[in-house]
């Protein structure tokens, strides 16, 4: 009899999504992500593919009017629909029916001060990536986060792809030896085509800086792909060497940042993020060297990576397959040879979010899979060390 793989359905993620009369859902709300907002769907979605959360609550709108339509176009009550965060923090911390998490999916500018709100009544946060537009907001609310002891999590959901967790399981059990080069590559191609007269209204709150932070590029994708080298590779970026700027004549914002970066093992690495890469899409890579072998994966095909051993034939490794650790499986949904990504990607997230809340409220102290605050803090230091060394003509700056 053919021995049984690990794509049982009982070792997939098929486990949580059938919690369907979970009797402990996270009572939760969301700021921001209104009509036509991608990442507001996003968000949403995600919370809901493993029956852990209650929506129960939100802000879409500053507009009073469009916040209630928006939220009873969505199944809640008009009553809990608000038009600004601090009345929301106020009312729902004074329910005994009140959310427990709080969604947050502005523009960064914004997550500090919306942050603080709920933290104060401590409610647990999940934040939509990068952590703040200043450096001084990040640093602020992860002491604020360490005081009030609640749980937050950072999307930044590529590390929640079953097959880069793998690339770090590999990593990991030393499977490609000591580390000595990583390259990570984000082109993206959306800013090509956008014209000095249509920049305003195609790029909106990310031509100030108060909102955006001191980088376009480097906020947008640059912090996805720099918390990628960490993730897989559990090293830090000591240095950075960067040239940050716009190879458009028509932007007044950073479409393009090459990076070259020294890791605290003595390894050396490269990030390449750009919104100027005509074709591009979505083109998220990163590859990882070692003395004795290298890993390879892309977004454009996540169910699949790449390893190779030292003066071995490349294998490749599929999703949910027999030859996954464990981690990998269980981040994963539907058995092999169906396609998984995006949305599963940040379900994850979410779901490790609402673990971790739940191991606090039973006093079970447990290592988060998710990203958290420390690591948005981390991004953000990141984003600030690479605009000065680009402004000092590509100097080493320290992190």
């Amino acid at each position: 009899m053919k021995k049984k793989t690990k794509i049982a359905f009982g070792k997939l993620n098929l486990l949580r999504n059938d919690q369907l009369n979970n009797k402990n859902k996270i009572k939760i709300g969301f700021i921001g992500g209104g009509p036509n907002s991608f990442i507001g769907y996003t968000h949403r979605l995600a919370a809901r593919f493993d029956n852990r959360f209650d929506f129960v609550a939100g802000v879409f709108s500053k507009d009073k009017k469009k916040s209630i339509e928006f939220g009873k176009s969505l199944g809640l009550s008009e009553s809990r629909c608000y038009h600004d965060f601090q009345t929301m923090a106020k009312k729902e911390s004074e329910r005994s029916d009140g959310i427990e998490a709080i969604g947050i999916m502005t523009p960064s500018g914004d997550h500090y001060k919306i942050a603080k709100e709920f933290a104060k009544k401590n409610i647990h946060i999940i934040c939509d990536k990068p952590l703040t537009a200043k450096l001084e907001d990040a640093v602020a609310l992860e002491k604020l986060v360490k005081k009030t002891k609640i749980i937050f999590a950072l999307t930044h959901n590529y590390s929640a792809y079953p097959m880069l967790r793998e690339a770090k399981e590999l990593v990991a059990k030393n499977k490609i030896g000591k580390i000595k080069v990583i390259n990570v590559e984000y082109p993206q191609g959306y800013t090509v085509a956008v014209k000095k007269k249509d920049e305003k209204n195609t790029l909106k709150w990310r031509l100030d800086k108060n909102m955006c932070g001191p980088s376009m590029i480097l906020a947008e994708i640059g912090t996805h792909a720099y918390h990628l080298m960490r993730y897989v590779t559990d090293l830090e970026v000591k240095e950075v060497s960067a040239e940050v700027n716009s190879l458009s004549d028509e932007l007044s914002v950073d479409d393009n940042a090459f990076m070259i970066v020294r890791m605290n093992n003595q390894a050396r690495g490269s990030i390449w993020v750009s919104s100027a890469a005509t074709g591009g899409e979505n083109g998220l890579k990163i590859r990882v060297y070692g003395t004795k072998g290298a890993v390879e994966w892309l977004q454009d095909d996540p169910n699949i990576l790449k390893f190779t051993e030292l003066d071995k034939s490349t294998k490749i490794i599929t999703r949910a397959s027999n030859a996954v650790s464990n981690l990998s499986i269980q981040s994963s949904r539907v058995a092999a040879g169906h396609p998984e990504g995006f949305f599963e990607a940040f379900a994850n997230i979410y779901t490790e979010f609402a673990d971790s809340i739940q191991s606090a409220k039973n006093k079970n102290k447990s290592k988060s899979l998710h990203p958290t605050v420390d690591d948005g803090v981390k991004g953000i230091k990141f984003i600030f060390a690479a605009k000065k060394s680009s402004k000092l003509n590509s100097k080493w700056v320290k992190i």
